[in-house]
């Protein structure tokens, strides 16, 4: 017999097992992980005959969408153990957890799964995209004097850039300073440095990395414009002969001759009130669409952009995972327009052009 229920505080060892089973992370990793991170008051597990088989984690974020800020939270833990997978139990926390969400006010729930298309049959759709700049062996560079070692009594002057930086971006975390401080002490907590770039006494970039003896990487870099290459040289040089990979924004334009740069998509969201979020947004978009989903029941029905119900026919017919990719600024309606069912073009046309691409990027990975 299987149970989903939310997650207890005296569930945390069985969370515990699971990740390292699943994930294979470091135990000093894990152990900060769980003594800082784990909120089970908006998780989910799956027991079977009494045995924790599959679980997923949710933290508490506020996320920027087309500059408004709304509540979200950010998935991530969700694992089943080997003895128990291609049984349905990821379906069954899926679903348990986004109505759940929904219920304690959360909007939309972002992840970046190793697997994107693991979550397209839940609705979860692409919402942004990386860049990551590689290469085998970093050549070797001397030291830029305006590159510092960054400890913890130095995180907090890092932080003004992050805020300045997430103001360019829909679907991005907007931190909190007690949730950028305590994302610094999660990558220390495995061995993980920062560096910053000083230019006339103000911080123009940064950079949280892992060093191993024969490879670096970068997993979160933030810079005004002007000095992303001033961010990557200094890391070449503190890494110099390594294997390198650095996740950058994707609207970021660098080169070099010795490595490769490529998009990816790296960011998937689901929809928790889509009524709701559409009232968060404020959105100036004329009449109405038909909205279908198989995860909220709540969400079959015809609204107008301003998240009330919608009394006159609607302009199109829609899946709740490719509004939220038009809502964050991901898709235009256009580019998603074989995905949709269209009943009047014009109008169609209209709610389309009001309805502008943004720059998305997550720079969280949980």
């Amino acid at each position: 017999m299987t149970e989903v229920r939310v997650a207890k505080q005296k569930d945390k060892n069985e969370f515990y097992r699971l990740w390292k089973a699943c994930f294979g992370d470091s135990d000093a990793f894990c152990d900060w992980f769980f003594e800082n991170r784990f909120s089970p008051e908006n998780s989910v597990v799956l027991e079977n005959e009494g045995e924790i088989a599959s679980c997923m984690q949710a933290f508490p974020y506020t996320i920027q969408i087309r500059g408004k800020e709304v509540p979200g939270a950010m998935l991530c833990g969700v694992s089943t153990h080997p003895n128990h997978r291609k049984k349905g139990y990821m379906g069954k926390i899926f679903s348990y957890e986004m109505n759940y969400l929904r219920e304690r006010g959360f909007l939309i729930a972002v992840h970046t799964p190793a697997v994107l298309p693991s979550y397209f049959s839940f609705g979860h759709f692409p919402v942004a995209d990386a860049a990551y700049l590689k290469c085998n062996v970093t050549p070797s560079l001397k030291k830029d004097d305006h590159i510092c070692i960054i400890k913890e009594d130095g995180w907090i002057d890092l932080y003004p850039l992050y805020c300045r930086f997430a103001e360019k971006y829909s679907g991005i975390i907007k931190r909190t300073e007690a949730d950028f401080l305590r994302k610094a002490a999660d990558y220390a907590a495995d061995g993980g440095k920062s560096i910053a770039y000083i230019d006339h006494e103000a911080i123009k970039a940064y950079a949280f990395y892992y060093q191993t003896d024969a490879e670096m990487i970068c997993v979160e870099a933030v810079s005004e414009d002007g000095y992303w290459g001033k961010l990557m040289e200094g890391l070449f040089a503190l890494g110099s002969g390594l294997k390198f990979s650095a996740k950058l924004p994707p609207d970021v334009e660098i080169s070099y001759p010795f490595a490769t740069l490529e998009r990816l998509q790296k960011g998937v969201m689901g929809l928790c009130n889509a009524a709701s979020l559409l009232k968060a947004l404020n959105l100036s978009v004329p009449y109405g669409f038909k909205l279908n989903d198989h995860v909220i029941s709540e969400h079959n029905a015809t609204f107008d952009f301003h998240g009330d119900p919608y009394p006159g026919e609607p302009v199109f017919e829609i899946s709740a995972g490719h509004l939220l990719q038009v809502l964050v600024g991901y898709h235009s309606l256009h580019e998603l327009r074989s995905k949709i069912v269209i009943y009047d073009e014009a109008k169609f046309h209209e709610i389309d052009h009001s309805l502008p691409k943004q720059n998305c990027y997550i720079i969280d990975e949980y």
